[in-house]
């Protein structure tokens, strides 16, 4: 009776500090859950302010592209006004010779 109860002891001490293990391990396994937790929230973040940035510059470049378009239909229209007048002032001279 008393080495079964000797050998229940030992078996509790045995169970003991498995679960202490155990708990140890499951601790440790919240620690790096949390941490990788942490870093995911940083990095969404970090990808959030860059979709910002990239679509405030796609935005930007869009309306710059529009002013180069704008600008080069005022030039050619200043041009072809340019050519008329400069032909009109021609046949003038040229009738007037």
């Amino acid at each position: 009776m008393a080495e079964r109860s000797f050998a229940q002891q030992d078996d509790l001490r045995t169970q003991d500090q498995l679960l202490d293990q155990l708990h140890a391990s499951v601790m440790n396994t919240r620690h790096y859950a949390i941490q990788i937790g942490d870093d995911l929230g940083e990095q969404d973040d970090m990808l959030n302010r860059l979709h910002n940035n990239v679509a405030h510059t796609a935005d930007e470049s869009r309306r710059q592209n529009q002013n180069v378009v704008q600008l080069l239909t005022q030039s050619e229209s200043r041009g072809f006004y340019a050519v008329v007048l400069l032909l009109v002032v021609l046949i003038v001279l040229l009738l007037a010779i």
